[in-house]
């Protein structure tokens, strides 16, 4: 072999291999290797041994500073720098099972990486959503059993309407993704409302009741029952035991009380009402505002509460007396909105799921129950994950 040939074929190597990798990042410690010849670990430790002695003669220079509050941007990135190592370093050493967790996962997306016949497979896609918004709204009507009524929401309230769009659809933050459940057919969003919030508040009720009587009993009408003493008991008992178990079973109707965005049908599902069945109307027609933070008086003082509103832009004729709205989030305006954009965001059958939403998918693919756990995890999801470690091992989930 001539070294013309020699050289061509390290050229094909590095150009199958720019091919392949996953990032610009990986590609730039590729090439730094192959400069000067170390590992990624063994520069990233003279890396940060320059770093320490920068801040070390900074801090000598400037007794009695912090250096991530330098005027000097250089020193205070490398301060910071060195914050969130050692941060890290603690989080592993505190936490040794999740550290391991995360080692774990990432040797299994190299894993997948390198199998690259499976990895950039592409997969059917056919059971994602295609029609057309009035295919969909007629198939809406035919579900919902009528047709719709259209609405004009106005409120001094309620005024901010949210973006229904992420910054990053394909791979949003953590934080973007944790508001939300999803099994990469349905997300689901909760409504404030409901058989859940209500089964709470009267386990609540029934509990608060049954001790109050039993004290009461206990001081005062204990006297007075004599042989019948078992009378009270025989009340306020029940009463506790039905309260406890209302409220450490309120989960199994916490599906009723869920927004469902279907990915593969393209509508929406409404939560039940506690007088009304749901009904089905398509993502566009789902807006969400922000509201006005409101007063909540108590008898010491009161505070502010932060509330969203999902207004339903068709509603079902059958609604006769009044207008569906649904209090959603209730935790700041960005965790909201962030609710809201990622459940639209995930109807765009356009682009894959963003890798945000994976750890939810896993989960309910690790237990086999799509989003209600009424059911089994869908099956056109299935092939994109591994049946071993309940992780995603594909490029991208559609």
């Amino acid at each position: 072999m001539t070294s013309d040939d020699k050289s061509s074929l390290k050229s094909n190597k590095l150009d199958d291999l720019i091919d392949n990798l996953i990032s610009d990042e990986e590609l730039k410690r590729y090439i730094a290797e192959q400069n000067d010849g170390l590992t990624h670990e063994e520069r990233e430790k003279i890396k940060r041994e320059n770093r320490i002695n920068a801040i070390n003669q900074w801090c000598a220079e400037n007794p009695g500073r912090d250096p991530t509050r330098a005027k000097d941007k250089t020193i205070k990135q490398l301060a910071l720098d060195e914050e969130d190592v050692v941060r890290l370093e603690e989080f592993r050493r505190d936490n040794p099972e999740k550290a391991a967790e995360s080692r774990r996962r990432a040797e299994n997306s190299s894993k997948y990486f390198d199998d690259r016949q499976t990895y950039t497979e592409q997969l059917p896609r056919d059971y994602l959503h295609k029609d057309s918004y009035e295919t969909r709204l007629k198939k809406a009507e035919v579900l919902n059993g009528c047709s719709f009524k259209t609405r004009t929401f106005k409120s001094k309230r309620f005024t901010d309407q949210y973006a229904a769009e992420l910054e990053s659809p394909d791979s949003g933050s953590t934080l973007e993704g944790h508001w939300v459940e999803n099994d990469g057919k349905q997300l689901a969003i909760s409504w404030f409302g409901g058989w859940s919030n209500l089964f709470t508040a009267l386990s609540f009720l029934l509990m608060v009741a049954a001790v109050m009587f039993f004290f009461v009993d206990l001081v005062v009408i204990g006297f007075v029952w004599g042989d019948y003493r078992w009378v009270p008991f025989a009340i306020y008992a029940p009463m506790f035991i039905v309260g406890f178990y209302m409220l450490k079973h309120r989960a199994i109707l916490a599906h009723r009380d869920n927004f469902y965005f279907n990915r593969h049908t393209g509508l929406v599902k409404t939560p039940h009402t506690l007088f009304r069945k749901p009904f089905y109307l398509p993502y566009e027609d789902i807006v969400c505002y922000g509201a006005n933070q409101r007063n909540v008086g108590s008898a010491r003082g009161g505070s502010r509460v932060f509330v969203s509103l999902m207004v339903p832009l068709k509603y079902p004729k059958h609604y006769r007396f009044t207008k569906p709205t649904f209090y959603v989030g209730g935790s700041n305006r960005e965790w909201d909105s962030l609710a809201y954009a990622t459940a639209m965001t995930f109807m765009d059958t356009s682009i894959p799921l963003g890798t945000h939403l994976y750890q939810s998918i896993e989960h309910y693919f690790k237990i086999d129950k799509d989003i209600t756990e009424k059911h089994g995890f869908p099956e056109e999801l299935k092939p994109y994950l591994d049946p071993v470690d309940c992780q995603v091992n594909r490029e991208a989930v559609w």
